[in-house]
């Protein structure tokens, strides 16, 4: 049993009334494909990263992480999956084969997955693993793209609506000392839609019908319980353990 809180797409709409100390709800959703595809999205400084970081020290070379093309400038010594480019070679680049692009910060900053990449990676017998932004353009059309291939995981900081979300965001980030207040508060005003989004989970029109865009839903109460969590959720949805 999960020890973080997990909510099922049919219960999203309940998530401030998941018990306090956790659980899991089973998905009735009855898959008609095997997913191969595993995702997780949220809100910024939520765990996203450390998920999936779990995840590839755990499986090692069973698993591929996806790369995304961002016009963010980012290390590629932090984080080899980001690869920064401009404005104009991120158009260049997606405008040949098929790509998922959205837009950030109020359209300053382009993010894009590509779905060749992730379809010769499956191909090979990998499971990709990869994070996209919560919003319609993001995980919305992850889910689109692979339907019932995609497992994906909506991650949240605490129960409760979009405004107490913010305020246990906020706390956490004003306890790591690493910006000022001003720059936490920019940072917290482009979190509205994510938060949102993975609160109201919708449904998605894709060949298998249709679908809501999270198959759990993962309340980040601890990072150490909500990791393992997601380590599970992978272990029992991708390799069926």
């Amino acid at each position: 049993m999960l020890t973080s809180t997990s909510i099922t797409a049919q219960s999203i709409a309940a998530v401030d009334r998941v018990p306090a100390n956790g659980g899991e709800k089973l998905f009735a959703m009855q898959r008609t494909r095997k997913a191969r595809v595993f995702n997780v999205s949220g809100p910024y400084a939520v765990g996203k990263d450390t998920v999936l970081n779990a995840l590839l020290s755990s499986y090692g070379d069973r698993v591929y992480r996806v790369r995304t093309l961002t016009t963010r400038p980012v290390s590629a010594e932090a984080d080899p999956s980001y690869e920064h480019v401009s404005f104009e070679e991120m158009h260049e680049r997606t405008s040949v084969g098929r790509w998922i692009v959205n837009y950030q910060l109020s359209g300053r900053t382009a993010y894009a997955t590509n779905i060749d990449e992730i379809e010769r990676a499956v191909n090979t017998g990998l499971i990709c693993i990869h994070s996209i932004y919560a919003g319609p353009a993001g995980a919305g059309k992850f889910r689109e793209a692979f339907g019932a291939e995609l497992f994906s995981i909506g991650m949240l900081p605490a129960t409760g609506d979009v405004s107490e979300q913010l305020a246990v965001l906020r706390s956490r980030l004003l306890g790591r000392s690493r910006d000022d207040t001003a720059a936490i508060e920019a940072r917290l005003e482009h979190q509205v839609e994510p938060l949102q989004y993975v609160l109201d989970n919708p449904l998605i029109s894709t060949m298998d019908g249709s679908l809501h865009v999270f198959d759990r839903v993962l309340v980040n109460h601890d990072l150490q319980e909500t990791v393992h969590g997601a380590v599970e959720l992978f272990d029992k949805s991708m390799l069926g353990g």
